[in-house]
C-alpha cells in the first residue's frame, strides 16, 4: 500500500476540517458548506472560495423530516401478566432445622479463627498459643462441616432449575 502524497494529505485534512465545523448543524438548516454537490468537486479549493459561490438548489427529500421522532403521547407501559390471571404467590418456606451439636462446633471454630484474625489485623496483641487455636479451630471446623454434607443426591433432586 503506497502512501498518500502531501498533496493529498492536506485535502484529506482540509476535508476533515470542514466535517468538524459543520458537526453541529443539523438536517433542518442545510447550509452550503455541507452540501454535497458543493464539495465534491472543491475540496483542492480553499473554504473562502466555496463559501463566496452560491450552492445550487436541491430537492432534499430528508430536509423536511426530522432526524427524531417523539411520541405525542406517553404509550402506557406493557403488561407483563394476563389481566385475567391472579399473581403467583409461592407457599412459605418450611422452617429451618436446627444444626447438629458437630455443626454447630465447627461454625464456632470458624467463627473464633475469623475473630482472631481480624482482631490481629487491627492491631490486637495475642500469646502465641491462641494463634495456634485459631489455625487448629479453622481446620477442625472446616473438617466438621465438609465431613455434614451429604455424601449423594437424593434421586428427585433433578438437573437444576426447570423454568
Amino acid at each position: 500500500m503506497t502512501r498518500p502524497d502531501e498533496e493529498d494529505r492536506a485535502a484529506v485534512d482540509r476535508a476533515f476540517a470542514e466535517l468538524v465545523a459543520g458537526y453541529h448543524l443539523t438536517a433542518d438548516r442545510p447550509s452550503p458548506e455541507l452540501d454535497s454537490t458543493a464539495a465534491a468537486g472543491s475540496i483542492d479549493r480553499p473554504v473562502s472560495e466555496r463559501d463566496a459561490q452560491p450552492a445550487p438548489e436541491q430537492d432534499a427529500p430528508w430536509a423536511d423530516r426530522p432526524l427524531f421522532r417523539f411520541p405525542a403521547e406517553a404509550e402506557p407501559e406493557p403488561s407483563y401478566r394476563a389481566p385475567d390471571r391472579e399473581p403467583y404467590v409461592p407457599d412459605p418456606l418450611p422452617p429451618l432445622d436446627r444444626p447438629g451439636l458437630a455443626v454447630l462446633l465447627g461454625w464456632l471454630g470458624i467463627g473464633w479463627a475469623v475473630l482472631v484474625v481480624l482482631s490481629a489485623a487491627f492491631g490486637a496483641r495475642f500469646p502465641g498459643w491462641i494463634g495456634w487455636l485459631a489455625v487448629l479451630g479453622f481446620l477442625g471446623g472446616f473438617t466438621v462441616l465438609i465431613s455434614q454434607l451429604p455424601r449423594h443426591r437424593p434421586p428427585d433432586a433433578g438437573d437444576g432449575a426447570v423454568l
